[in-house]
């Protein structure tokens, strides 16, 4: 059974039989006959989550291998459309704006956050950054040591591996041939001529050709919209405040906070966002190049299933139902996994 890409209405078709996911649960893709899923999903962290590919290996659902899988298994990566600048990300800021009247840039990645109860997992972000011509509405996906307080660390194409390298080098990884053309281990492609050398999609190259994208446009639409700048330096955030998590971005994630604010609108929720509003990029932070990197804007791509793909580092009561943990994608970057449960006949 597999699912290609991400779909918006909660229905699986296995075979010729379909089963509706309400919000509920209905695990029954996870039943091998011991009657638990039968029990209002048994012991799932996640019934009612959008259905998707259920994964083959020794674990699976939201406990699929994140590195080294089995043979012949499945294994759990970061979405390639959650990259900025995807073209599904753009129909989804066009929607926004429709909707809301409301114009930004969405995307996905790390916020440096030590005062949130979840470390920001979940929650979104609009951000104004120095020489960029809209605001960016962001949602925090992922943890990392190396990411400061008010730093936003965002999934671009060719943003740097990091500590947690799955795109490429390995047999297993979502890209092919060696990392030699990536650039650096911390922040990719420092000029947008590198974007060239890269390669254009995965090995199971099917799905980000249906879509519409290529690595080599998504690195280069980076530099282009001024989220990264030529020479590999990082540009300044201006403002930044928590604000409720769009529907058209959290389509992509399938994580969404119960918390949430009720508001949009940059600077009405600083609960654990910073009082710069107004300060000019010299007042806020004169140097993005490190040690601190904090009010920087960042950059990453490492392919690999992020932090809210855990359910570790997830609190239940922080999470709406459903939506409690990010749904990663397959190595192609596109199919999504099934994680409702953990396990076979929902024992976990």
């Amino acid at each position: 059974m597999k699912v290609v890409g991400w779909v918006s209405s909660l229905v699986l078709v296995t075979g010729s039989k379909i089963v509706s996911v309400t919000a509920g649960g209905n695990c029954s893709v996870y039943s091998t006959g011991a009657g638990n899923c039968e029990k209002g999903c048994g012991s799932c962290f996640n019934p009612g989550g959008r259905p998707g590919h259920i994964c083959n290996g020794t674990s699976t659902g939201y406990y699929c291998a994140s590195d080294n899988p089995p043979p012949g298994g499945d294994m759990a990566f970061a979405c390639m459309d959650w990259t900025f600048g995807s073209q599904a990300m753009q129909k989804a800021e066009a929607a926004f704006q429709q909707r809301t009247q409301q114009d930004v840039y969405f995307g996905v990645g790390t916020y440096g956050s030590a005062s949130d109860p979840q470390r920001g997992l979940g929650a979104c972000y609009r951000v104004r950054v120095e020489g960029v011509d809209k605001d960016l509405l962001l949602q925090s996906v992922n943890t990392g040591s190396d990411v400061s307080n008010y730093q936003f660390d965002l999934q671009v194409g060719d943003g740097g591996a990091g500590a947690f390298n799955t795109c490429a080098g390995a047999p297993f990884s979502m890209y092919p041939g060696t990392y030699a053309p990536w650039g650096k281990q911390y922040g990719g492609a420092d000029n947008r001529s590198q974007c060239a050398g890269l390669p254009m999609y995965p090995q199971v190259a099917g799905p980000m050709k249906a879509a519409g994208d290529s690595l080599v446009s998504l690195c280069e639409y980076s530099f282009d919209k001024g989220v990264r700048h030529e020479g590999g330096g990082n540009p300044t955030i201006l403002d930044l405040s928590r604000v409720a998590c769009p529907s058209e971005l959290v389509a992509f994630t399938q994580l969404q906070r119960a918390d949430d604010p009720s508001t949009f609108q940059l600077g009405e929720y600083r609960q654990d966002t910073p009082e710069f509003a107004g300060l000019s990029a010299s007042q806020v932070a004169p140097q993005c190049t490190g040690p601190s990197l904090a009010n920087c804007l960042t950059r990453m791509m490492d392919c690999r299933k992020p932090s809210g793909g855990f359910i570790d580092n997830i609190q239940s009561k922080l999470v709406v139902d459903g939506m409690r943990v990010v749904q990663p994608c397959l190595s192609d970057g596109y199919t999504r996994l099934d994680v409702q449960c953990g396990c076979m006949d929902c024992y976990c």
